[in-house]
């Protein structure tokens, strides 16, 4: 019964809208016919000039190297540290250590493992040897509060250098 005051109130300003509405559209018309919209003509299109593109046997700037090349370059000295390049990457190296989270550990007898989350949410068992990170990250230390991890950094003329990193137990 609430409700019947609201109907009735709705319905008497719904017929109100109902009307002539002659003047209103004679003033539309009026206005367009008055107001004609002024749009400046285009600017002439410049003159199109030739490129002779020379770099045809060269590789396209569009497309990412091919890994083929990129090992080329980086195993072309073999009298300095280099990372294995054969070696089978495991999924944990798609990330950045920053993208890689230590959530807690796990052990048995005399092995202890951590318990790694990257940043769409997987959790993985990692250990001593296990690789990670985007810079051939290879896993040293597990203790309960943190990995230690050394990284291959390449230094720009061939060869690569050490660098040790370590993840810290986070309770996020």
């Amino acid at each position: 019964m609430k409700f019947l005051p609201v109907w009735i109130f709705s319905c008497f300003f719904l017929t109100a809208c109902v009307g002539d509405r002659s003047d209103l559209e004679l003033f539309v018309t009026t206005t367009k016919a008055q107001h004609v919209a002024h749009i400046p003509p285009l600017k002439a299109p410049p003159k199109f000039e030739h490129f002779a593109y020379q770099a045809q046997l060269m590789r396209s700037p569009f497309v990412p190297p091919s890994r083929e090349l990129t090992e080329e370059v980086l195993g072309q000295r073999t009298d300095c540290l280099q990372p294995d390049l054969k070696r089978h990457k495991g999924k944990l190296e798609t990330y950045a250590l920053d993208n890689l989270k230590m959530r807690g550990t796990l052990s048995e007898a005399n092995l202890i493992w951590a318990l790694i989350e990257t940043s769409d949410g997987s959790v993985y068992r990692m250990g001593n040897g296990d690789y990670l990170g985007l810079y051939q990250g290879r896993i040293t230390k597990v203790t309960p509060q943190n990995v230690e991890i050394i990284e291959l950094i390449p230094d720009g003329s061939g060869c690569w250098s050490e660098r040790t990193s370590s993840m810290e137990l986070t309770g996020e």
